[in-house]
């Protein structure tokens, strides 16, 4: 169990690093990973709270809130009061937030074009295959 428990932690550390050197490849972003995160979130729907977005990331609040108030500044996100409940502010993203995740996305899809290109199609499905199964055992 103990070896088995060190391999994923392994391909943890491995896959972490992997993510971050893509992400220095990423042209014109001067977005950080978690930043990129939040803004991802924000975009899907499934979060529109702070509190909500602090835990679904596992995210320090107070480090939240400095991120968050970066993006209202550059007009990436806007708030209001919850119609629900007045004590929750609800988040969404401005125009230029879409815009900027949509840039980021395009830009993270062509470096994965990039990546699965020096793959042969065998080896990008076997990859996909195996990002499948950790998807389905662990999700």
């Amino acid at each position: 169990m103990k070896r088995r428990a060190e391999a994923v932690l392994q391909f943890n550390r491995f896959y972490r690093k992997f993510l971050g050197e893509r992400h220095n490849e990423l042209p014109c972003t001067s977005f950080s990973l978690t930043e990129i995160r939040i803004l991802r979130e924000l975009e899907s729907g499934r979060t529109d709270t702070a509190a909500a977005l602090a835990r679904d990331l596992a995210l320090d609040s107070g480090y939240l809130s400095r991120i968050l108030t970066g993006f209202e500044r550059q007009q990436l996100i806007s708030r209001r009061a919850s119609e629900a409940d007045a004590r929750q502010t609800l988040l969404s993203l401005t125009e230029a937030g879409r815009a900027a995740c949509a840039s980021l996305a395009a830009a993270a899809v062509g470096g994965v074009m990039g990546l699965l290109a020096t793959l042969s199609i065998a080896e990008q499905e076997q990859l996909i295959d195996a990002m499948e199964l950790v998807q389905k055992l662990l999700g």
